[in-house]
């Protein structure tokens, strides 16, 4: 397997930086959620030039009780390594039923997310962890015009509520922004408009019966997918692609090759997109496994913008 180390020279592109969106949807313990944070603090780390926008999301999110939830010494480490490098944002994690859950129920979500200061941890006199979140990540809107107004109403509350933190307020209908709607571009730090499958095996199953890639309208990834989003330099400047199941077939199994992620990669960044992530399965484990480890996704996101 090619290493990062040895990376090919890629095409440069001149544009603002594309950061990296991570939906790291893993509970912080075990050895393979460990590793997991642990590789993606090490990107962090490898590349201070490339931003990295990490979706927090513990039991999908608040409301919880207690605020912040019982569970949160098993995140605290975790969350307060991230808060320390300053390429890092963490955001968190809120669904909204496509846009129909209740807004008092949203808006006190994010209220919850905003009052995270600190966080007693389990490790040995750590007391006092830094918890704070910096944005919020909005899963499951629907951009429909009917709902332009709750969903301009929820976006304003969370940009206000985290003003002072830095964003990003991040909307998720996974696919393009509905005509009549395109006033969320005003508001949110990016929208999530394409979030796919990369193989072509669509339909496929996993060896647990789990759909892994949609039937019915459901585009799997192609480095020419990005251009679907249009020419609109600002509005591609707040959106976001997400590639899950980066693999040629799942049975019999075959991954997707390195020089197939590399060419899609750059065609994301080359689209002059907010941020981007692949996986090579979904965003609750295997952030090491090749092809997409997030090792090699950070590797060719900052050597294709010559970032350090």
């Amino acid at each position: 397997m090619k290493s990062s180390a040895c990376l090919p020279a890629l095409a440069t592109v001149a544009s603002a930086t594309v950061g990296l969106l991570v939906p790291l949807y893993e509970y912080p313990t075990g050895t393979t959620a460990t590793a997991d944070w642990n590789a993606l603090i090490a990107a962090v780390d490898a590349h201070p030039q490339l931003p990295f926008y990490v979706v927090i999301n513990d039991g999908n999110g608040p409301p919880f009780s207690p605020n912040p939830p019982s569970s949160m010494p098993d995140w605290a480490e975790w969350i307060d390594a991230l808060n320390k490098r300053s390429n890092a944002k963490t955001i968190g994690y809120i669904y909204t039923t496509q846009s129909t859950r209740d807004y008092a129920t949203l808006t006190a979500a994010v209220d919850q997310y905003a009052a995270w200061t600190y966080s007693a941890g389990f490790t040995t006199n750590a007391t006092a962890y830094d918890i704070h979140l910096d944005g919020i990540f909005f899963d499951e809107i629907d951009t429909d015009p009917t709902k332009l107004a709750n969903n301009t109403n929820l976006t304003k509350y969370a940009k206000t509520a985290f003003a002072s933190r830095g964003g990003p307020i991040v909307l998720n209908p996974g696919t393009a922004v509905e005509s009549g709607s395109e006033s969320l571009f005003d508001l949110a730090d990016s929208i999530l408009q394409i979030e796919t499958c990369y193989t072509n095996s669509t339909g496929a199953t996993d060896p647990g019966n789990i759909l892994r890639c949609p039937t019915g309208g459901y585009k799997p990834f192609t480095p020419s997918l990005p251009a679907s989003l249009g020419t609109n330099a600002t509005r591609l400047g707040k959106s976001s692609i997400v590639v899950h199941d980066v693999y040629q077939t799942w049975s019999p199994f075959e991954a997707a090759s390195l020089s197939s992620l590399e060419t899609d990669i750059q065609s994301v960044v080359s689209a002059g997109v907010h941020s981007f992530y692949f996986t090579t399965y979904g965003y609750t484990a295997n952030f090491t496994s090749s092809p997409a480890s997030i090792t090699e996704v950070a590797a060719y996101a900052a050597q294709i913008q010559n970032l350090s």
